[in-house]
């Protein structure tokens, strides 16, 4: 189940790949699905992002930062530490926790976001205790060695639909 369906606005696929919930890779999967509005349809990043091959290596790793500037040129009030960019990261990381309990991604693919979300917006609440379920985990975890981060996923959920529901952030 992927993160984003194509639907995304650039600013979203950013806050998504900055806090590592999705790879290179998966800004050009997003790319592929977008339909651009007439503002950067034509816009030379947006087309080399569209045209890449996922597969060739070099456009690969020109992808985040083909992103970044189309980001820059078409939102250029756009602040990645804004609390604006602090709300959509905490939607992405939430919705990449529902997907993990839903699909059948490895464990590091949740925790590789924690250290990207606690620098970039100062070790914010709704991470519950993610960073102490993650440690010791790297990308040959299994789901079957790390149980107790479901356990951890599951109460950060419930943590962060009580704080929603009480209005909070």
């Amino acid at each position: 189940m992927p993160l984003l369906d194509g639907c995304e606005d650039p600013i979203t696929v950013l806050v998504a790949h900055e806090i590592k919930a999705i790879s290179d890779a998966d800004i050009l999967g997003w790319a592929a699905l977008h339909v651009a509005p007439p503002s950067y349809a034509d816009d030379l990043d947006y087309l080399q992002l569209v045209r890449s091959n996922p597969r060739n290596a070099v456009a690969l790793g020109k992808a985040h930062a083909h992103l970044r500037s189309l980001t820059a040129r078409h939102f250029p009030n756009f602040n990645e530490r804004s609390a604006e960019a602090g709300r959509m990261a905490r939607e992405i990381f939430l919705r990449r926790l529902r997907i993990y309990l839903q699909d059948d991604i490895k464990p590091f693919h949740v925790c590789r976001m924690v250290s990207p979300i606690e620098a970039r917006y100062d070790f914010p609440n709704w991470l519950g205790c993610l960073y102490d379920a993650c440690d010791w985990t790297d990308e040959r975890t299994t789901r079957a060695q790390a149980p107790h981060i479901r356990d951890t996923i599951e109460q950060i959920l419930a943590d962060n639909t009580e704080s929603l529901s009480q209005g909070g952030n």
